[in-house]
């Protein structure tokens, strides 16, 4: 597993550690996650609770044949809000020392370059935010929604962007109780091609003021990409796969980020889509606890306290295709 690497000179000792202290250890759970990392959605550092996101509609031109000011009748620009608030979020890890200590001093003897730092409490609050930073992604796009109406949300820590979604109920929304395929199945399956088909075009389809944006793209799991490629393999030449085409479709890039759930295709642009936290703020906390000196117990734990939060700025700029299995 890939850990979050702190700065050079960056080490973690025990105790407790507020506001401006505990940052490197809070970035390191919050900011590493693959969505924030790679700028695959709009990120704001110093959201406490709230922040007001806003959104400008309308703006016409009119004739300039005098020296008077008027608004015109139609195409006013208009001013609207949405609302991102951030969850309180906590962790509160406790690791066996034992179950970590011997793949630490495997990686201590590699050599002189090796990733993994010389202190065995820095590396437990690495292994930890890799933890953290997992379960931030997931989040951000599956959090507190369920495909499958009869199960419970696998994601439960903050509302994410598709349940952000769900509970807009967009125009531009289809939904299917089959899953995606790599073709057609009447009764078994829709194709991948198909459910891109509906998200880019159709009544349902892209509305009008992001096609064709080069700032608009097409989000899918990576396993929905495979299907895609696997596709497209079908139909097209091995030279169309080879030169990069394959990670588009209808001219928009096509996104996988790493918590993005398979069965569902989403259209947007990436300024569409917030996500929120209180990094920047002084109500962030973070501890590093070793017990075996307290209690005998030889283990650490690593405690972080912090918010976060989604929401979609503009429900009309987007499309999407889900399943949703009814219960």
């Amino acid at each position: 597993m890939s850990l979050y690497k702190f700065g050079e000179n960056a080490t973690v000792g025990v105790g407790t550690y507020a506001g401006e202290a505990a940052r490197p250890y809070v970035s390191a759970a919050i900011l590493s996650a693959d969505t924030i990392a790679n700028g695959y959605i709009s990120v704001l550092e110093n959201v406490h609770s709230k922040a007001v996101l806003r959104k400008f509609s309308g703006a016409a031109i009119q004739a300039n044949d005098n020296c008077a000011f008027s608004t015109p009748d139609s195409g006013q620009l208009t001013l609207g809000e949405a609302i991102l608030e951030a969850s309180a979020l906590k962790v509160n890890e406790q690791v066996c020392n034992a179950n970590l200590r011997a793949t630490w001093e495997s990686a201590q003897m590699r050599s002189q370059n090796s990733g993994a730092p010389a202190d065995f409490t820095t590396y437990v609050a690495q292994y930890v935010a890799a933890k953290v930073a997992e379960s931030v992604e997931h989040n951000i796009w599956a959090g507190n929604w369920q495909k499958d109406l009869g199960e419970a949300a696998p994601y439960t820590a903050f509302t994410g962007i598709i349940k952000q979604i769900v509970a807009g109920s967009p125009d531009r929304e289809t939904t299917s109780a089959l899953p995606l395929a790599v073709a057609d199945s009447a009764g078994v399956s829709v194709g991948i091609l198909t459910a891109l088909e509906a998200v880019t075009s159709g009544a349902e389809g892209a509305p009008a003021t992001i096609i064709g944006d080069p700032n608009t793209k097409i989000f899918m799991s990576r396993a929905s990409a495979n299907l895609y490629y696997r596709a497209v393999a079908g139909t097209a030449q091995l030279q169309f796969l080879n030169d990069g085409l394959v990670s588009r479709y209808a001219g928009y890039d096509i996104i996988t980020p790493a918590g993005f759930p398979n069965d569902c295709i989403l259209l947007s642009k990436i300024d569409n889509l917030y996500f929120g936290t209180n990094l920047l703020t002084d109500h962030i906390q973070a501890s590093v606890l070793d017990l075996q000196g307290v209690t005998g117990d030889d283990v650490t734990r690593v405690i972080m306290q912090f918010s976060g939060g989604c929401q979609v700025v503009d429900l009309d700029g987007l499309s999407v295709w889900r399943q949703e299995i009814p219960a």
